[in-house]
């Protein structure tokens, strides 16, 4: 994978930016922001799927990536949040003003995207507080976007050839997407990959239901795995995370 940072080419060239690039590979981008979150642009000839957001603010950044493959903003056509929080749908009221481009996000999750519900604070551990405390100050509010389309659990998604994976527990619209064409899977915050291990994510509304939902991934054959936060797994390496969904206790370090 090859790591860039935006002011490397002229296409990204913002001045002070803290904006890096991975190309996970040529059809498939990752975008970290200077907060926690990560966004991932999938590439399905001339059009564009962007999974996640990252924070607010990163609308031209999106833009600048685009541009490095050739593309203007028609070309993404559906945003499709893994959850409401706001280091993955912080951009998503941004990106809604964009010609050609729909959000979509599961039903139960909805409500709070646009701003007419608020989501619940997490059940915390006694481990994650600090953690909790320490980056909870560096994530903007995201500002109420338009849902265009509510999804259902376990929905196909022909427009864009994915298909939902429900995974609640992390918010009670937590998904995952499978794209088996491309044979790329996008966990969302349900798994997280830290210091080379794969872990349920912290910062759990329902631990129990999250640690359920993990368990999906455990039959599901694909070439790269991303998740909500950390470095993506590809080719062989693929089997950490069928590992852990198949281990006798779900890996759960902050439990």
């Amino acid at each position: 994978m090859r790591c860039f940072t935006a002011r490397e080419s002229n296409p990204f060239d913002r001045g002070e930016t803290d904006m890096n690039v991975v190309d996970v590979r040529s059809d498939l981008r990752m975008v970290l922001d200077s907060g926690p979150g990560q966004a991932y642009l999938l590439r399905r000839g001339s059009k564009v799927v962007l999974v996640d957001t990252g924070i607010a603010g990163q609308g031209d950044t999106i833009a600048a990536v685009l541009r490095d493959w050739g593309l203007d903003r028609v070309s993404l056509t559906h945003v499709v949040l893994t959850h409401w929080h706001p280091d993955h749908a912080g951009s998503a009221a941004e990106l809604a003003k964009w010609p050609n481009t729909q959000i979509w996000a599961h039903r139960s999750d909805a409500l709070i995207i646009r701003g007419d519900s608020y989501g619940s604070f997490p059940t915390l551990t006694h481990t994650e507080e600090e953690f909790y405390a320490h980056i909870a100050g560096s994530i903007p509010d995201a500002p109420p976007s338009r849902v265009d389309r509510e999804l259902d659990d376990n929905e196909a998604l022909d427009e864009i050839g994915a298909h939902v994976l429900s995974t609640p527990g992390h918010t009670d619209g937590s998904i995952a997407l499978h794209f088996p064409n491309e044979a790329v899977l996008f966990t969302g915050d349900v798994a997280t990959r830290q210091q080379g291990q794969v872990m349920l994510g912290p910062f759990n509304h329902d631990r129990p239901k999250a640690r359920d939902s993990f368990r999906r991934f455990a039959d599901i054959d694909v070439d790269v795995v991303c998740f909500g936060h950390g470095e993506p797994l590809r080719g062989d390496d693929t089997a950490q995370l069928r590992a852990a969904a198949t281990a006798d206790e779900v890996p759960d370090p902050l439990g």
